[in-house]
């Protein structure tokens, strides 16, 4: 099988790096369908809207009396017609023929809910003007959009031309019905309605400057318009060097080679070139008989180039006047084009413990930007972790990262305002010319440039979102059989597309083994995903059968590490439930801790034996009413289970006065639960089975038996237990990781045999709960592990790892700039006001977050740059965990986290949770000078220069 879309990846951004304002171009016929009924929409609702979507993002709605606009785009009225319960329903057209439902519901003359397609009602508010707008006059608009507006297809075409009262289209007049200014105290937009008799037009005009302009159709980003046919295709900020450039317009782009291998060569543009992975500046260009001599210079040399034009956009270039050869702006359709040396990958060359590079320059990048760095994102198959790594961008836009690599991946490369897929592999360097000014300004030289520019080539065939739309949000909706089959036909279709360029244009062997394994590991993915889309979380529907399409072929191929779906179907391989069944670790009580501390020859002390001697005394006297206590536990494990989960989000609610009230010796007093539940109109309720199983647990022992348990549950005996536990945590954690280990070896072992994603699943248990303690394993402990794969590659991949670890721990000892800080004396209840107020007079950054989450790391390390920035200023980074965090990899990780740490309590964190609805980590929070948290949620760590700005408007109070 050849694939299906990896549809999760994070998308790429529009390429049109650098694109802040646009023109959204939107037109629509006037006339409503001569078969519609009589039925109009009633008066109130003409008019601007606007609704919430819940995550701040604007959603203005134009309701016009001869269309409803949506999302930026117009559709026309279809059948208005008014149902039995008041509700309008009416189909709507827009210009491309797509139809769309809706459905109206008129609250008041100021509001309404509207409801389109399948999507659920939505609360709309009538505005006078949409949201940070008011309607302005032509005279309003700048003189600058009041011009002649030309394409940048290559054509220069007049497209737009603007007047004091009527804007002409395609040479068409329209009269300016009205206009509307978005976010005057900027540059902003302005919104124009547009008639030409009955044909209504749309335009939104947001100034770039007086040289640019962007339109956009249906809320795209759109095509770029200028405002001179001599000006370049794209936006550049030096118009003036541009046109007095001396370097021959004949000359300048993008040079391919012309022999259909479509591979990149070098660039020539106005102000300088780019060729053998440098930068050039000119020197000399002259010119005799149609030939040009260009002369090319850095710091370091010089360097001469030969050139003649040629036709069709093709020129000839060379370091000689004899050797020049031919080169194109175009790409070629070539498919018998023979490439030398396509080796494809061998599983035997595969491996190697090395580092990649991946380098390159960014063409058009500003050094007074906002940012100045990216981020290389790569997934360690071996470990089941994603790490980052820091990308420096020089002023010129060069750059260069080198990170450690087991063998050929792609990985994730985040820049400002641009992402991109690259493969990569160890002890090769991968380099990438981005050319800003253009959509797909991509281009590659180097080692493995052929590879990347075919698998660019590819991309758009998994760029189709459209089975993310309609099969995996409603994932529900499909039966598990339906759900296969809506894989295997999106992973048909890409296939079907892949085949068809292959009749067209040559692809690579190389590139066409690493996309085909894209596809095959990207529907293995997809078809083991189920319930991961899906909202019930009750149960899995995945079961063994439905698996059977696995193979141990599929589960051996090491060439499957190449693929960029891989590691993810190993995620699912990993947790899906035929695959581990029942597993679960009972966390040892002090007596059972006794006897692990002792298989490790570490001696109790004499408090500690006391204890322990103590409660083998309680069991034995105490045995039947343990016993039914725990037969009881086992009957009713799944209804104690829904409970407890229930109670705990009560108990969160509730002061300490209420918790000590409800709280018994035979366990929690149930109706005084519901009583205080029912007072302070908490939404949680007990089912009838849970409240029975609660008061049957109540009379399961005698007055006599519970008096014998209470003797022994005393404050003193719990807190002695208490501290006993909390001292060897770490040796706790380290037990239950190796017992949940030694479960999941057996049953990974039991379905997957000796393969090779078995090794590569087992050796994510053990480095995965050694990056999660971050303690290295001992020598001992590093052979028993390796002993436990059987592919020499991953064991040594573990000590290389190991080793990583323990290199990690000794340079975070000479680190400084942290504080791991003393929690203040106070209730758990105001532990947050005790933290903060020690802060007063600075801006304050809270970080919610917790050593085993790769989410909240990722996001410290995103942070990092931004803090070096602020340094020095009024503010502060306080990072919050709680005891999940593994005392030993907590004091390990935060000598790289600089700023103010705590570890609070899980009733301190409960508290804090609470406080700020907290229902996962990362969470961040920020609080301003005066101590008052005015975020008690910011978005995620992506863009810094989001934060930045956050940061500097409150440094400035």
């Amino acid at each position: 099988m050849k694939n299906q879309l990896k549809m999760k990846n994070p998308t790429k951004l529009p390429k049109y790096i650098g694109i802040s304002l646009f023109i959204l171009f939107v037109s629509f016929s006037y006339a409503q369908n001569t078969k519609n009924s009589k039925i109009k929409l009633p008066e109130s609702v003409f008019g601007e809207w606007q609704g919430n979507t819940g995550n701040g993002e604007y959603n203005g709605l134009l309701i016009h009396r001869d269309f409803i606009e949506f999302g930026y785009r117009p559709f026309m009225y279809q059948n208005i017609r008014k149902e039995p319960n008041g509700i309008f329903a009416f189909e709507a057209m827009d210009r491309q023929k797509n139809i769309q439902r809706y459905q109206m519901e008129i609250l008041a003359e100021d509001s309404i809910k509207l409801k389109r397609g399948d999507d659920n009602f939505q609360l709309f508010i009538k505005h006078k003007d949409p949201l940070g707008s008011k309607r302005v006059t032509m005279a309003n608009v700048p003189n600058k959009i009041k011009k002649t507006w030309f394409t940048t297809d290559g054509e220069n075409n007049a497209e737009f031309k603007v007047e004091a009262e009527k804007i002409f289209f395609r040479t068409k007049p329209y009269t300016i019905e009205e206009v509307v200014h978005f976010r005057p105290n900027e540059t902003g937009e302005y919104r124009f309605i547009v008639k030409n008799g009955k044909d209504y037009r749309m335009f939104y005009f947001k100034n770039w400057d007086e040289h640019y302009l962007q339109v956009s159709f249906n809320g795209g980003f759109g095509d770029l318009y200028k405002a001179n046919k001599d000006y370049p295709d794209y936006r550049i900020n030096d118009i003036e060097e541009y046109l007095a450039s001396k370097f021959p317009q004949e000359l300048r782009g993008d040079w391919l080679k012309g022999d259909g291998s479509n591979a990149w060569a070098f660039s020539f543009y106005y102000d300088y070139a780019v060729l053998d992975k440098k930068i050039w500046s000119y020197k000399s260009v002259d010119k005799t008989n149609g030939a040009y001599k260009i002369i090319l210079e850095n710091e370091r040399e010089k360097k001469t180039v030969y050139a003649k034009q040629g036709k069709n956009k093709t020129a000839k270039f060379g370091y000689s006047p004899q050797t020049l050869k031919t080169y194109t702006l175009k790409t070629l359709n070539k498919p018998g084009f023979t490439l030398p040396n396509d080796v494809v990958y061998k599983e035997d060359e595969l491996f190697k413990i090395d580092s990649a590079t991946y380098s390159g320059i960014i063409r058009g990048f500003n050094p007074h930007g906002k940012e100045k760095t990216g981020m290389v994102y790569v997934n360690n198959v071996f470990t089941g972790n994603q790490d980052s790594h820091l990308i420096k961008i020089q002023d010129d836009g060069s750059f260069s990262v080198k990170f450690p690599s087991y063998h050929p991946q792609q990985v994730y490369v985040r820049f400002p305002n641009y992402n991109i897929s690259v493969l990569v592999e160890p002890a090769k360097e991968t380099w990438q010319l981005i050319n800003a000014h253009k959509p797909e300004g991509i281009y590659f030289t180097g080692d493995i440039a052929q590879l990347n520019t075919d698998l660019m080539s590819l991309e758009f065939i998994t760029r189709d979102f459209s089975f993310y739309d309609k099969v995996l949000i409603r994932v529900d909706q499909f039966s598990l059989a339906a759900y296969k089959k809506e894989c295997i036909s999106q992973y048909n279709r890409q296939v079907q597309k892949r085949d068809s360029v292959l009749k067209t244009r040559f692809i690579s062997d190389k590139a066409l083994q690493v996309f085909n394994l894209d596809l095959d590991y990207g529907l293995y993915e997809y078809l083991l995903s189920y319930d991961i889309y899906s909202k019930d979380r009750n149960s899995s529907k995945i079961n063994s059968a439905y698996m059977s399409f696995l193979t141990p072929k599929i589960y051996d191929n090491k060439l499957a590490v190449v693929s960029s779906a891989y590691k993810s179907f190993i995620n699912r391989l990993r947790f899906v439930p035929p695959m581990l069944g029942e597993i679960s670790v009972v966390h040892p009580k002090p007596i059972e801790l006794a006897k692990i501390l002792e298989s490790k020859n570490i001696a109790l002390t004499k408090q500690e034996k006391a204890l322990v001697h103590e409660l083998k005394k309680f069991r034995k006297e105490n045995a039947a009413s343990l016993e039914k206590q725990e037969q009881f536990r086992k009957k009713n494990q799944e209804v104690i289970k829904s409970y407890s989960f229930k109670l705990s989000s009560v108990y969160r609610k509730l002061t300490d006065k209420e918790k000590s009230q409800i709280s018994s010796r035979d366990g929690v007093n149930i109706n005084l639960i519901l009583e205080i539940m029912e007072n302070k109109g908490l939404d949680v309720s007990f089912t009838s089975e849970e409240i029975a199983v609660q008061k049957a647990r109540k009379e399961l022992l005698t007055e006599e038996e519970y008096k014998h348990l209470a003797a022994y549950y005393t404050k003193e005996n719990s807190n002695e237990s208490k501290s006993f536990i909390q001292k060897h945590e770490n040796i706790i954690n380290a037990y239950v990781q190796s017992e949940l280990l030694q479960q999941q070896t057996g049953k990974i072992r039991e379905n997957l045999g000796n393969t090779f994603s078995a090794d590569v699943i087992m050796s994510q248990y053990i480095l995965g709960s050694m990056g999660l303690n971050f303690i290295p394993l001992s020598k001992t402990e590093l052979i028993a592990s390796q002993k436990k794969v059987s592919e020499p590659f991953i064991a040594k991949v573990i000590e290389v790892e190991n080793n990583r670890i323990k290199k990690k721990i000794e340079t975070n000892k000479s680190k400084i700039g942290f504080l791991a800080r003393e929690l203040p004396k106070t209730e758990a209840d105001n532990i947050f006001d005790a933290i903060i107020s020690k802060y007063k007079g600075k801006v304050v950054f809270i970080d919610f977050w917790a050593t085993w989450c790769a989410p909240c790391l990722s996001g410290i390390k995103k942070m990092k740059p931004l803090k070096a920035d602020l340094e020095g200023k009024d503010i502060v980074f306080v990072y919050i965990t709680n005891q999940s965090s593994p005392k030993t990899a907590y004091n390990n990780l935060i000598p790289d986290i600089n700023g103010e740490h705590y570890r609070v309590s899980r009733d301190e964190w409960n508290y804090l949770a609470d406080k700020f609805n907290i229902t996962g980590i990362p969470h961040y929070t920020l609080v301003n000078k005066k101590g008052e948290v005015i975020k008690t949620k910011l978005p995620p760590v992506s863009h810094m220069d989001g934060y930045k700005q956050i940061f500097k408007e409150e440094l400035r109070k």
